[in-house]
C-alpha cells in the first residue's frame, strides 16, 4: 500500500502508543475505556462513543482500551443501528531503524437505512462517515522489562467528511479528507474483486 492511504497522524499515534505503554503519560486528550475484553469498542456506536468520551473536536476522539488482540471479535447486535466492519488488510508501521512497531486495523460503521421500516436487509445498508484506527504494538517490539502497561489498545474513532461550514476547516484538514476518500474508494474497489 502507497503512503496515500495512511492516515497522517498514524506515526505519531504509533509512538504515543509506545510511551504510554512504557508508563509514559498519553500527550493528545483522550479517554481511557473499560471495555468488554473480547469486542472492546465495537459495541458501541459512534453517537454512543461521543457522548461518553472527550475530544478536541467532534470529528476525531481518543481512546485508550486493555484487550487482549489474540480474542478481539467482530461485534453485531441485533438490537443496535449498526455495526463496525473491519476491512481486511492490516497496515504495518515501522520505526527508523526498520522495526516493526505494530499494526493497525481499520473498521467502518455501517448502519441500516431504516427510515420506512425495520427492514435490516442489506439493501439498506449504508457505510456511515466515521472510522477507527485501532492501533497495538508487536509483543516483540519492547523488552517485557520496559512494558508497564499491557494489552493496551489505542483506538483513534475519526469523521472522515467534515462539513463545508466547519469553521476549522483548513487546508490540513482539506487534504486529509481527499486521502481518506481515497482510501474508501481503493477500499470499495478491493470489495469488489472478491
Amino acid at each position: 500500500m502507497g503512503k496515500s492511504t495512511r492516515h497522517p497522524m498514524d506515526k505519531e499515534m504509533m509512538n504515543n502508543l509506545v510511551k504510554y505503554v512504557m508508563g509514559k503519560p498519553f500527550p493528545r486528550k483522550h479517554t481511557v475505556m473499560d471495555v468488554d475484553d473480547v469486542y472492546g469498542i465495537r459495541v458501541f456506536s459512534p453517537s454512543q462513543i461521543l457522548e461518553c468520551t472527550k475530544g478536541t473536536n467532534n470529528n476525531i476522539r481518543l481512546l485508550i482500551t486493555f484487550q487482549n488482540r489474540e480474542n478481539c471479535k467482530v461485534f453485531a447486535s441485533k438490537e443496535a443501528p449498526g455495526f463496525w466492519k473491519s476491512t481486511p488488510k492490516r497496515k504495518s508501521i515501522f520505526d527508523a531503524n526498520k522495526r516493526h512497531i505494530g499494526n493497525i486495523k481499520v473498521s467502518w460503521y455501517y448502519y441500516y437505512n431504516v427510515d420506512d421500516g425495520r427492514d435490516k436487509s442489506s439493501s439498506r445498508l449504508r457505510q456511515s462517515e466515521w472510522q477507527i484506527r485501532e492501533y497495538y504494538l508487536t509483543s516483540k517490539y519492547l523488552p517485557q522489562s520496559k512494558v508497564e502497561r499491557k494489552n493496551v489498545l489505542l483506538t483513534m474513532m475519526i469523521k472522515t467528511k467534515a462539513t463545508a461550514n466547519n469553521d476549522n476547516n483548513n487546508n490540513g484538514e482539506k487534504m486529509q479528507r481527499i486521502i481518506l476518500d481515497k482510501q474508501e474508494i481503493m477500499q470499495s474497489l478491493q470489495c469488489l474483486k472478491l
